[in-house]
């Protein structure tokens, strides 16, 4: 082949490469969820947070059950707390150079991410017809079925003879979610593969809006009837990552055959019923749930390595030559002289000198803590575990995973305050699961009443939880004295001393 011919070639060749590689960089250039902004300073005023929440379609009757439909969700971030995240930003995508070959053109574009659904903010969200919807919202340690009857439905069904009121007054809320709380104690039931679970007493509230879409009402705050809902909850303590859940239903009102099932699972959902000839509704995992992640490892104290003292070789010794000066103060002989002697008494010290040996340690108990970045690797474990304690549901295993990182009255405090901050307000209230935590330590000073120190530290904590098919945004923003000490040869909080909370 002649010389140009093969150049001509390569150069072909290499170009070629070149365009593939020119076409293929947009699609690795996605954008990403989300970027770090800069510590966290006290009183700093936050940016916007950007959608929250994905979004839950409203609820529908199905006939049959759907394809699981992925929903976006807040993927909790590394377990690394000084840096809270900032709105998601779209990159600019970087537009491929034009090539005659069909495999340059660029990637398709994502759909844009929706935002959650809007809660009513006036009275235009009326109730024409009977409503009847349950959601199911599984999650680790816990998974929760909620239903939604309108309240028009509830009220045929308790008094048939009775006139309807065109709205529920404060007592008769209160005289609806009395009756219906004894009515509906077994009509829920829940188990995990063949494993019945214990039924919780349900927790019913007459709420404003529809399904999807809804509203606490305020203490004493009358609602019209067409806009009023009965809803029953029922909390399960579950394993992580169930494989299988089964929902057994008894509370067919009023000539009820159906109940339409929206479940929520991870990041997706999925839709189904419930008949009344069967009465069951049934959800596989197949691996769709991931598991959580594992706790963070309580920061351990770097000890300096004890001095070991042979207990059993000194007294071997000693007990030797009081033996000798014994003998020689008596002015007895040895039988067969001293060198058998001297040769069995050294022989026994090395050998007792493995036994009976007694670590000493000379040094302090805890190294000194005095900068930033050594209180940050410390802080920040301690702090996420402290809210990865409350994704279980019963209290016996959030204090057992609390005490890994708490000790002392620390302890129970932390316990109320936390589950108080973590629970929705109103009377419907639903504990919210933190999904993304950051913390910043800004200062560090030695703890004047014993060993450890004090950190002056801040945190974020965002959470979201689906409640009668929508989403709860949740974001605290906290200031904080904290006080850390070695117990154990682990650090534990053992002080809090809050000096600013902020809700957004």
């Amino acid at each position: 082949m002649p010389k140009h011919s093969l150049s001509s070639f390569w150069c072909s060749v290499i170009l070629a490469v070149i365009l593939a590689l020119g076409a293929a960089a947009p699609a690795g250039m996605l954008a990403q969820d989300t970027i770090k902004i800069g510590p966290l300073q006290p009183l700093q005023t936050l940016p916007s947070l950007g959608p929250l929440v994905p979004a839950m379609p409203p609820p529908s009757a199905p006939t049959a059950v759907s394809p699981p439909v992925a929903l976006p969700t807040m993927a909790a971030p590394p377990m690394s707390l000084p840096t809270m995240a900032a709105p998601p930003v779209a990159l600019p995508t970087m537009a491929a150079p034009p090539v005659a070959s069909p495999t340059a053109a660029s990637p398709p574009v994502p759909p844009p991410v929706a935002a959650p659904p809007p809660l009513p903010t006036s009275n235009t969200l009326t109730i024409t017809g009977p409503i009847a919807q349950a959601y199911l919202y599984i999650e680790p340690y816990q998974t929760r079925f909620e239903v939604l009857f309108d309240a028009a439905t509830v009220l045929a069904w308790l008094a048939p003879d009775a006139a309807l009121p065109e709205s529920l007054a404060a007592d008769q809320q209160k005289q609806i979610v009395e009756s219906m709380a004894s009515r509906a104690s077994s009509w829920c039931a829940l188990s995990a593969g063949d494993q019945a679970l214990p039924v919780p007493l349900p927790l019913v509230a007459v709420i404003k809006g529809l399904p999807g879409n809804t509203l606490p009402l305020k203490e004493g705050e009358a609602v019209p009837l067409n806009q009023a809902l009965v809803g029953f909850m029922w909390e399960f303590a579950t394993p992580p990552g169930p494989d299988e859940l089964n929902v057994t239903w008894k509370g067919w009102i009023k000539g009820m055959t159906k109940l339409p099932v929206r479940v929520f699972f991870g990041p997706l959902s999925e839709t189904g019923e419930i008949y009344s000839p069967v009465k069951n509704f049934r959800w596989r995992n197949q691996g769709r749930m991931p598991r959580p992640a594992p706790l963070a490892a309580v920061p351990q104290i770097p000890l300096p390595q004890p001095w070991r003292l042979p207990m059993g070789g000194i007294l071997w010794v000693v007990t030797g030559l009081l033996f000798y000066i014994y003998l020689k103060l008596k002015d007895h002989k040895l039988p067969g002289g001293s060198l058998p002697y001297v040769v069995v008494w050294l022989l026994g010290a090395v050998l007792m000198s493995q036994l009976l040996v007694v670590p000493l340690n000379l040094g302090p108990s805890a190294p000194a803590v005095t900068q930033v970045a050594e209180a940050q690797k410390i802080v920040s474990p301690l702090l996420r575990n402290v809210y990865r304690a409350f994704d279980h549901h019963a209290e016996s295993d959030v204090y057992d995973v609390l005490a890994r990182s708490v000790d002392g009255e620390l302890l129970r405090k932390l316990y109320l305050e936390t589950i108080q901050a973590l629970t929705l307000d109103g009377r419907e209230g639903t504990r919210v699961t933190i999904a993304e935590f950051s913390a910043t330590v800004d200062k560090v000073e030695p703890d004047p009443k014993g060993a450890g120190f004090i950190a002056d530290c801040n945190w974020m904590a965002r959470g979201i939880v689906g409640h009668w098919g929508h989403s709860h945004p949740r974001v605290n923003i906290y200031n904080a004295r904290i006080t850390l000490t070695p117990v154990k040869d682990e650090w534990k909080l053992t002080g809090l001393e809050v000096q600013e909370v902020r809700r957004l």
